[in-house]
């Protein structure tokens, strides 16, 4: 295990501990003699080497399949076994905690579940012999190469299965970092298949990512174990747990079956246990960092809402400024899925030679931005136009010579919440928009007959100019 060098506290809310449900729904916590995994097929069309768009709201876990530069991408081959290791360990965690699982990052592909699992496909730029050298910890090496590639959102953490094809000298099955409350750079775990670690026989080597290996088998329990720990559990700088191993403050040590005991005697999800006792990590009574509040576990025990987002034409995109990672490009609409009480803040931006205009369904909207609390299913429409042009112009001056009227002709009905009218630095006697057309009409001193003067007729809104028209006029002479 690698402890981040920045792991950060964080405060413990309130909740339902699971030492003190009532026995029917604690038995439900106690680990199964027998559990059948799913079996799971990867329903993706293509690879892809970055992150998909989002489908799921909130802080999410990404899975990533990573190879070095000398060995065979498998992936094709294997991502069905990813997923379905993934599948069982959601479908585990459930089993120990009914109101809690992990929040992996989802695909839009034609099937759900573990099945559309958003799974990336990198070949890293170095080859085996880097990621193998002594001096620094592969995982370091995993991550900086990693976020190079541009995995580095802070609202995810990222579980790596890296693949070699040679031999490794190390022994170790995988690796994290330790940090309860950040994403991107300091959220990295991996799991690590050479062939000299892999073992298709339960309860040998680091288990398998062989199609025909035991899926749910120890390489599951290796993940879990890995993504249990990247979420805060055990973190060294925190007080409290009470069955740190002697020497290995990131472990428990009071029982074998743990999935974070240093080295698992459960060769499969089904016989793990998540904190043996409840008192180290997880749905404890202490005071310090409890996994089961981690902001990329679901509560199973709330509802959770869609939200659908459609960028009208002329958008280019809309996006949660809070959550980069959940965008809708035009002409598009796209649908989330948010835990109740989730705070969005949507933003809108038009395509070039386009204008935003409004939108619709926001309960709160101020400009381009649109904010909104998920406590139902919502549906908003972000509306673009194109610029407005002026299509036509008249100046007339009134019969007694005292006044000018300028009338802008416009492409489409403005909304405007300023109308500019500037002459000759002469007050302004009335401005009117009404629909398609502005007006502006200015009072004209008798000292400014025969004089060429120039004006400006201007639309804004909060703060934006739409449309301007200048001119140009000779003041009458009599």
């Amino acid at each position: 295990m690698v402890a981040g060098a920045d792991v950060r506290g964080r405060e413990v809310h309130s909740r339902l501990r699971l030492a003190v449900l009532a026995a029917a729904v604690a038995a439900a916590f106690a680990p199964a003699a027998h559990a059948a995994v799913r079996p799971v097929t990867w329903c993706g069309d293509a690879t892809s080497s970055t992150d998909r768009p989002d489908v799921v709201g909130g802080d999410q876990i990404h899975v990533v399949y990573a190879v070095p530069g000398d060995s065979t991408d498998r992936f094709t081959q294997v991502a069905s076994a990813i997923a379905t290791d993934v599948g069982a360990i959601g479908d585990w965690w459930r089993r120990q905690d009914p109101t809690r699982a992990p929040r992996f990052d989802l695909a839009g592909f034609v099937c759900s579940g573990a099945g559309s699992l958003d799974i990336s496909d990198v070949r890293l730029p170095h080859p085996s012999t880097y990621y193998n050298q002594a001096s620094l910890p592969r995982i370091q090496l995993l991550r900086d190469d990693l976020l190079a590639a541009g995995f580095d959102d802070p609202a995810k953490k990222y579980l790596v299965y890296y693949d070699q094809a040679q031999t490794t000298a190390a022994s170790d099955c995988g690796a994290a970092y330790v940090n309860a409350q950040s994403g991107g750079a300091h959220g990295y775990a991996a799991v690590y298949v050479a062939p000299n670690l892999e073992s298709v026989t339960p309860g040998r080597g680091c288990g398998s990512i062989e199609p025909d290996g035991v899926r749910g088998g120890y390489l599951a329990v290796v993940a879990a174990h890995e993504l249990v720990n990247e979420l805060g559990a055990l973190d060294p700088a925190t007080p409290g747990p009470p069955h740190r191993c002697a020497g290995d403050p990131l472990h428990p040590c009071d029982n074998s079956l743990d999935v974070l005991a240093p080295t698992p005697t459960a060769a499969t999800l089904a016989a793990a246990i998540l904190d043996y006792g409840h008192d180290d990590y997880y749905a404890h009574s202490g005071s310090w960092w409890d996994v089961q509040d981690s902001a990329w576990l679901r509560h199973l025990d709330a509802p959770e809402y869609r939200v659908r987002v459609t960028v009208g034409a002329g958008g280019r995109s809309v996006v949660d400024s809070s959550q980069p990672s959940v965008a809708c490009a035009q002409p598009s609409t796209c649908h989330w899925t948010w835990q109740a009480g989730s705070e969005l803040t949507l933003s809108a931006e038009a395509a070039p030679g386009f204008r935003f205009v409004g939108w619709r369904g926001c309960p709160s909207a101020q400009g381009d931005v649109c904010t909104l609390t998920v406590d139902r299913a919502r549906a908003v429409g972000a509306q673009f136009a194109p610029p407005l042009r002026v299509t036509g112009f008249h100046l007339a001056f009134s019969n007694d010579r005292s006044r000018l009227t300028a009338t802008t002709h416009l492409s489409a009905a403005a909304h405007a919440d300023l109308v500019g009218c500037s002459f000759a630095r002469q007050p302004v006697v009335m401005s009117v928009l009404r629909g398609r057309v502005a007006t502006c009409t200015w009072s004209v001193p008798t000292r400014f007959r025969g004089h060429r003067l120039t004006g400006v007729v201007e639309l804004d809104a909060k703060g934006e100019t739409l449309v301007s028209k200048r001119f140009h006029v000779r003041g009458p002479r009599r």
